[in-house]
């Protein structure tokens, strides 16, 4: 197969698509805004765009007070809604434009929820593998714009990437890719949905980056773990058991790998688990606040133990 002289010479793709520390959209130039602008904007089309339009309404109705599609606001249009849009895009800080990327990202989901009675059961396919059909169809498009969404991201190396499961720090992308992705888009299934709220409060705390949202993200994380192995074990939350002995459940049921080195590493995942959540999570008294360092590490270690699992 034919390759790109970049491919072949690691010193050209070093000049070519220099590898720049992680930032946040706050820093980024007018004219880097600009080309980022000019990548994605084929999903931002200025005439007969409903997703634009209903995401700038929903931004304005989720936050009245500051009303940041104004133009909108007075008189409403479709050419207005573009215009907002456009301008909040390259005027407003990180935090109103991810708020304006996920009102979008919720038109995009809505279009395809909406018309879920098209999809029908096949004879031969089980109630699992309909759910399962169904709800990668209500994501193709989401995860079609997501793809181009973090390919653009990663090249501005921006520190943001887009999930089913909403906005969450770009790490190393093999961890990304092989941990976050496969086990967001697992749980995407309704059953896990008690999951999802946890995980995706957790990644909204993280995101905070003061000690306090540490905090509160160990503990939203740690909540997930219980509540995927009591669905895992039940079919549904509740309970006050600890992890370990809901893992001891799930492996008697053999719902989880019971083999010595999962039963170890479950060991060891619980026993720092529950000695963080002691120590700085927010569920009990804590001894002091998180930092990012420990949120990151328990996230991580939820998200690979969760993927272990998935893969039996």
């Amino acid at each position: 197969m034919f390759k790109l002289w970049s491919e072949k010479n690691n010193e050209a793709k070093k000049i070519l698509s220099p590898i720049l520390d992680l930032r946040n959209w706050d820093v980024l130039s007018p004219d880097d805004k600009d080309k980022i602008w000019h990548f994605l904007k084929n999903w931002f089309n200025e005439e007969d765009n409903n997703k634009v339009l209903f995401s700038i309404i929903h931004l304005n109705e989720e936050h009245k007070l500051r009303s940041y599609a104004k133009l909108t606001l007075k008189s409403f249009s479709r050419q207005n809604a573009f215009l907002d849009f456009k301008n909040i895009f390259f005027e407003q800080t990180q935090h109103v434009v991810l708020e304006l990327f996920s009102c979008f990202c919720e038109a995009v989901l809505s279009e395809r929820r909406n018309e879920t009675g098209r999809i029908y059961q096949h004879g031969d396919e089980t109630e699992a593998e309909y759910l399962e059909r169904i709800v990668e169809w209500r994501f193709a498009d989401f995860d079609k714009f997501a793809g181009r969404f973090n390919n653009v991201f990663e090249h501005f190396s921006i520190n943001l990437f887009l999930t089913r499961d909403g906005f969450i720090e770009r790490q190393d992308s093999k961890i990304i890719n092989e941990i976050y992705v496969p086990v967001l888009s697992f749980l995407s299934l309704p059953k896990w949905s008690n999951v999802n709220r946890e995980l995706s409060d957790a990644f909204k705390e993280y995101q905070i980056k003061t000690e306090h949202g540490y905090s509160n993200c160990i503990t939203h994380a740690i909540t997930a773990l219980q509540a995927f192995l009591q669905i895992l074990i039940d079919g549904k939350i509740g309970g006050s058991e600890g992890i370990n002995s809901l893992i001891k459940k799930a492996q008697d049921k053999n719902l989880v790998p019971t083999d010595k080195f999962s039963s170890e590493i479950f060991k060891n995942i619980e026993t720092i688990l529950m000695r963080e959540r002691g120590k700085t999570g927010d569920a009990h008294p804590k001894q002091e606040y998180a930092n990012e360092k420990s949120a990151r590490l328990v996230l991580n270690l939820i998200m690979v133990f969760i993927q272990h699992c998935i893969q039996k």
